[in-house]
């Protein structure tokens, strides 16, 4: 079988949509599909895609620019997709009901349940809620953490992470805020940190930047700015415990084990992290434009000196996630399609 992978990714929007993408391409490819990317990519998105072992096609606007009708047949070209995978803020409904006026199968990505309508043959939404939202009758619903799409590394270094005790004094931080940082909350965490947690050694997720390396030299010995990576399976393996900006990667650090404090960057974010901290997955240290540096800094003395709250979230994270979310979700898809 052949997939076809709609997204975008750029320094704009983020890569969350793409990494989940990739992650869900591995997890079919274990089952002989082969699967191609076309989007909207920037020179990192395009070098993650090779990365991963795909081939890609490189348009020069995001989903949804056209029709569903005029831009499908000049992707697919000669060679037909049996399915597609849309996973795009961009695709609303009429959209999909162009690409199933194709007739061509499709699987959505979702997050909010925000559509009118789900004109498609599959719904993916692995967010903590998604069991709650109201989807149509039709697609087949693949719904809630057991389908989270966590990249073939991270799957495969799980077992090791769970079992480390993170429960005891943080040694090593980690400070990746996602594929994109427009508010520089990195550097504003930095600056908070090293007045009164000075003691840690961070790795922070960010592109080359002078004063930020600066900063992080006041800190313990290794500490320094690590390029983005194609994943974070190694870093995670790493850290006692991090802070992200309340995209993927706040799942990607639950389903690994390590303690999460997040600093949402917008209100999407920002809803679904207070449910992911009633739940007891993450640390909610408020929203980036809505928390003042004292908010901010007296969250994060109460997330780093948490023992026990830290230690209660480790224990959750291990008890919400299956072994090998992606390849459930591969497998429920190719079962839905072939029905």
């Amino acid at each position: 079988m052949n997939a076809l992978f709609r997204c975008d990714a750029a320094d704009t929007i983020g890569f969350g949509h793409l990494s989940r993408c990739i992650a869900l391409a591995e997890a079919l490819r274990l089952s002989g599909v082969i699967s191609i990317f076309a989007g909207q990519f920037n020179e990192a998105a395009q070098e993650h895609i090779t990365a991963a072992g795909f081939e890609f096609a490189n348009l020069g606007q995001p989903v949804n620019t056209d029709t569903a009708d005029q831009e499908h047949p000049a992707i697919t070209g000669s060679q037909s997709a049996d399915f597609v995978v849309i996973d795009s803020y961009r695709a609303d409904h009429h959209y999909l009901a162009s690409l199933k006026s194709l007739g061509q199968a499709t699987v959505v990505i979702d997050d909010f349940c925000a559509l009118e309508e789900y004109p498609c043959d599959v719904v993916l939404n692995f967010t903590w809620e998604a069991s709650s939202f109201a989807y149509p009758e039709g697609p087949t619903k693949l719904l809630g953490p057991a389908y989270l799409p966590a990249r073939r590394r991270l799957v495969d270094m799980r077992a090791r992470s769970i079992e480390r005790d993170r429960g005891g004094p943080i040694g090593n931080l980690l400070i990746a805020i996602g594929g994109a940082d427009p508010k520089n909350i990195a550097t504003r965490l930095v600056q908070i940190l090293q007045k009164h947690h000075s003691h840690l050694c961070i790795h922070a997720i960010a592109q080359p930047d002078a004063p930020l390396a600066d900063m992080l030299g006041n800190f313990a010995p290794g500490s320094a700015i690590v390029p983005r990576q194609p994943d974070l399976s190694q870093q995670l393996l790493w850290a006692d415990a991090i802070i992200t900006g309340g995209g993927l990667i706040k799942y990607e650090s639950a389903f690994m084990g390590v303690p999460a404090a997040t600093i949402a960057q917008n209100e999407g974010q920002d809803s679904e992290t207070k449910v992911l901290s009633k739940a007891g997955l993450v640390f909610d240290l408020g929203p980036a434009d809505g928390v003042t540096d004292e908010e901010l800094a007296s969250a994060l003395d109460i997330f780093i000196a948490g023992f026990d709250l830290r230690h209660a979230m480790g224990s959750r994270m291990r008890e919400t996630f299956v072994a090998d979310p992606t390849a459930h979700a591969a497998n429920a898809i190719l079962e839905a399609l072939r029905r």
